[in-house]
């Protein structure tokens, strides 16, 4: 089942570590490397490519549970 939703990983400049700590109450003790945004497409986004739905590999193929390399 799909919900529609995406996500991106980004990494953290360390310039805009501070910024960041500051935003999400990131203790002093973590070192943080990145983040994930979670969301919906935006409406006035256009679809996908057909090129970008063949390529793109089923969930099961890329979601790890627990252990790298255990699917479910």
């Amino acid at each position: 089942m799909t919900e529609g939703l995406g996500a991106c990983f980004f990494g953290i400049m360390p310039e805009h570590l501070g910024a960041f700590r500051a935003e999400f109450g990131v203790p002093d003790a973590y070192d943080p490397i990145g983040g994930i945004t979670i969301g919906h497409r935006a409406d006035d986004v256009p679809a996908q490519s057909a090129r970008v739905a063949r390529r793109r590999r089923a969930a099961d193929d890329v979601v790890h549970r627990g252990q790298w390399g255990r699917h479910s």
